[in-house]
């Protein structure tokens, strides 16, 4: 067959992104013939629709009067016009596409679940209904898990919420990546679904250490017996990256008494070591968050680098040389991952292929899809709250105790080694490539 995946954005670090990666090499495997359709790429060969893309202005100001104040619009007539508007345009693209390229299944990714793109929902819609094509909704995340969506500025577009997200058709099946989301669906719309969760190519080149990323260490100013915990996530407030900035200021504090021991490589902590922390994700914050957590790095007592500008998807020294994010896990230590709310979790199963220990906040749908398969993680808990200024917080002695068996794990070899040995196994056993095809091919025999 010829399939299309479509969504927002292709080539970039999110995690829908690199799913959409995961799926088309699967597809492909089993013989397809498989296109990305985007509205932004990021090196990738795509077909475009401009209208798709939800960093350019139009869509800004689309987001902004739909869900934070009518500013722009008389009324709420003219605003619903110009989404219907729009709408048209990407459907008479989307429809070119799927003829010109003889497309029999279209896989949109996000586009009738998150509320994010009303337009390209409308044409997604008009085209599926114009051509008859077939539809595997792959949803990664929805709506009604983000706060933004909930307070629409007109009641149209709390129609569009139930009537789009998601668009329900005979021609249509439904995927989603977790338990409770299969759940909610259902609760909620009435929908049913297939659980098709996170994968990773276990049987890929491992994350080391080469004559290619040997130099990044150095240029981050990181000297070889410093200690590297890395965040791969995004910065977004749902990441909770200011639990990793906490748990690491506690074992800055504790390493002078950790002075003499061996790391689990046979480095050696001495008075000259030192603790970092590098953020690798795009920076997806609004300015006044984004502020307050620039406020608390600036009083961590160790070095805290933001390195998105060095990272790509992948490695690429044409200009300026940049690192893919595989580069990043292979300079690290110990992998941090305290995210309060994710629809599955890349960055995990990222941690586990490149056989670091992590840190882990047991957010909803891993204490449902992960946990019950007894990875070996230091966890932060279950349970947070915020700040004034709106930071994720946890009790000051899960932070101890986190802290604590970091820094056992990191000074004892045949710990280290087992957990990360472990922990691959489980990850390898549920969720490689190879379990991603079996479910596909069920799902596709099904339409």
């Amino acid at each position: 067959m010829n399939i299309a995946l479509a969504h927002f954005r292709v080539g970039y670090t999110d995690g829908v992104s690199l799913e959409m990666d995961k799926w088309k090499q699967s597809l492909e495997s089993m013989g397809h013939k498989v296109y990305y359709i985007a509205g932004q790429s990021n090196g990738l060969p795509s077909f475009h629709i401009d209208g798709q893309n939800i960093n350019d202005k139009r869509h800004q100001k689309n987001f902004h009067n739909c869900y934070e104040a009518l500013d722009d619009y008389e009324t709420e007539e003219e605003l619903i016009n110009e989404l219907e508007h729009q709408g048209k345009i990407i459907a008479q693209k989307l429809i070119d596409i799927i003829n010109d390229h003889h497309i029999d299944l279209l896989i949109p990714n996000n586009i009738f679940s998150l509320g994010l793109h009303i337009p390209a929902a409308i044409g997604f819609k008009q085209a599926i209904m114009k051509t008859g094509v077939k539809v595997i909704n792959h949803h990664h995340d929805f709506y009604w898990e983000r706060d933004r969506y909930n307070t629409p500025t007109v009641s149209k577009i709390t129609d569009y919420l139930n009537e789009l997200f998601p668009f329900r058709s005979d021609q249509i099946s439904h995927c989603v990546i977790n338990k409770i989301a299969q759940e909610e669906l259902f609760k909620r719309k009435q929908v049913t679904s297939s659980v098709v969760p996170n994968v990773f190519d276990f049987n890929k080149k491992p994350f080391e250490i080469d004559d290619y990323n040997s130099d990044l260490k150095k240029k981050l100013s990181i000297d070889e017996n410093d200690i590297i915990f890395l965040q791969a996530t995004r910065i977004e407030d749902r990441k909770a990256i200011e639990l990793a900035i906490d748990t690491c200021e506690q074992i800055n504090q504790q390493l002078n008494q950790y002075q003499g021991k061996t790391l689990y490589d046979g480095r050696i902590i001495t008075n000259q070591t030192k603790i970092h922390l590098i953020i690798a994700g795009l920076n997806e914050l609004k300015t006044d968050k984004m502020v307050l957590l620039n406020h608390k790095i600036e009083k961590a007592n160790y070095d805290i680098q933001l390195i998105n500008y060095l990272i790509d998807s992948k490695r690429n020294d044409t200009n300026e040389k940049k690192y893919a994010l595989w580069d990043a896990y292979a300079i690290s230590d110990f992998i941090t991952y305290p995210s309060v709310l994710e629809g599955w979790g890349n960055q995990f199963l990222e941690a586990i292929f490149s056989k670091k220990p992590i840190l882990v906040y047991e957010y909803p749908v891993y204490l449902t899809d992960i946990k019950p398969l007894f990875f070996d993680v230091v966890s932060l808990g279950s349970t947070h709250s915020l700040d004034v200024n709106g930071l994720v917080t946890v009790e000051k002695n899960k932070i101890n105790q986190a802290s604590n068996e970091i820094l056992d794990i990191l000074t004892k070899r045949k710990k280290y080694k087992k957990i990360t040995e472990k922990n691959y196994q489980l990850g390898f056993k549920n969720f490689s490539m190879e379990e991603l095809e079996n479910i596909l091919k069920i799902i596709i025999n099904n339409i």
